[in-house]
């Protein structure tokens, strides 16, 4: 999902991504950082990193991705999403999530990021994870082009549930 997400933004002129680093979200932040076509930004604080990205829109007048780890990381994005959906700024905010399976789980960093932004956004994206097969891909292309469709009149959440491991992991020798 991660490279399919970075292909797609791209082909939206959605180029500038403010990343608030997080764990879920290292297939992101892998895939993004590793892109020459990206200027991504780090900043820490959620909140801090989604007003960042929001100031981003009004400067550059296109729109601006904002990503996150899953859980209450996600939450801390939704004061800046409320001023983009009453400014009409095009706000591209993308959260990693757990999988749908360990909801309501009593797992670490899992809340109910689906609608989690429904009052405040144009368009959500619900992504399937993995992409194993034709279908599932073809779904979640249509998704996240959707949402980039709908961005330019307002924020939109891309909602990116990752399995684990969530990067490739190499043995060292000692």
């Amino acid at each position: 999902s991660a490279f399919y997400i970075s292909q797609l933004l791209k082909q939206h002129n959605c180029t500038n991504v403010v990343i608030a680093p997080g764990s879920r979200n290292a297939p992101l932040i892998i895939a993004l950082t590793n892109d020459p076509a990206y200027r991504c930004v780090s900043v820490v604080d959620e909140r801090s990193a989604a007003f960042t990205a929001l100031g981003m829109t009004l400067e550059k007048k296109e729109p601006v991705a904002v990503i996150c780890s899953s859980g209450s990381a996600a939450v801390n994005f939704y004061p800046a999403i409320v001023e983009a959906f009453y400014q009409k700024l095009p706000l591209v905010v993308i959260t990693a999530d757990r999988p749908k399976e360990l909801i309501d789980q009593a797992v670490g960093q899992t809340i109910r990021q689906e609608g989690v932004f429904k009052n405040h956004i144009l368009f959500e994206a619900n992504l399937l994870r993995g992409n194993d097969d034709h279908l599932a891909k073809t779904y979640n292309q249509r998704l996240i082009n959707e949402a980039m469709h709908h961005s330019n009149k307002g924020p939109v959440h891309i909602n990116v549930p990752f399995d684990e491991p969530l990067y490739d992991t190499k043995d060292c020798d000692e």
